[in-house]
């Protein structure tokens, strides 16, 4: 039965409103919202619900966080592309984060004969840009998210297994990497955001990546990535 607060007392209907207030709260626990592409996700992995990157950083903060995997398969930053992560503000707004790390870029160097038909680094020169359109659109988000932006994790030619049409795409999209890399750089700084390095720390070490890809890391190299945004965090 609904009750009619205008026929309370007033000490009622103030513990009436506070109830509700407080019902309508979300949980006291950090929230962490890891948005990106399929290194994200956990692509390669058997197991990613416990093996990705958020799941090992859940693992890493601890129980007074929650850490929610945001990554979508083939993600760009571009508006254009797609999918983009243009299309996943009302999850990410719908999680209530705290915090927002984003690592995105690998796809948005395909383009001009990389990866099939798909076209990002046609529109390069509009990363900088959407990128600083993002961040000022997750700052209008309620809960007033803190920001970290990421340098992606790097392709790495050394792992073992790459066939010659996988090294010959990647050859040309790491360089491209390193460019965007630099844009992230500038707007972190500009921005005044949080900079993750996710792409130095594992670059030539193909221990830390499935074999015949090269750009999604296996478990201990995802491990390596949780670590990394773990002491970012803690700083």
């Amino acid at each position: 039965m609904c009750m009619n607060l205008l026929n309370l007392p007033l000490s009622c209907l103030l513990i009436s409103l506070l109830t509700m207030s407080l019902s309508c709260k979300k949980s006291d626990k950090i929230v962490v919202a890891c948005v990106g592409d399929s290194i994200t996700f956990g692509a390669r992995l058997e197991d990613p619900a416990t093996d990705s990157y958020p799941a090992q950083l859940q693992q890493l903060l601890g129980n007074t966080y929650q850490v929610i995997n945001l990554g979508v398969g083939s993600c760009t930053l571009i508006r254009k592309g797609r999918p983009t992560v243009w299309n996943e503000l009302s999850k990410i707004k719908a999680a209530q984060p705290d915090a927002v790390v984003i690592s995105l870029g690998t796809n948005d160097t395909c383009g001009m004969g990389t990866c099939g038909k798909r076209k990002c680094w046609e529109y390069k020169e509009e990363y900088g840009g959407d990128y600083r359109d993002l961040i000022d659109t997750l700052r209008t988000f309620p809960s007033k998210p803190r920001i970290w932006i990421s340098a992606p994790s790097p392709m790495v030619l050394e792992t073992p297994g790459l066939d010659r049409s996988r090294t010959e795409g990647l050859t040309v999209r790491k360089p491209r990497l390193q460019e965007l890399i630099a844009m992230v750089k500038e707007v972190a700084k500009e921005k005044k955001v949080g900079f993750i390095d996710l792409n130095t720390p594992l670059d030539h070490k193909p221990e830390l990546f499935t074999e015949k890809d090269g750009v999604h890391p296996n478990k201990a190299g995802y491990r390596t990535l949780a670590e990394l945004v773990y002491q970012e965090l803690k700083k």
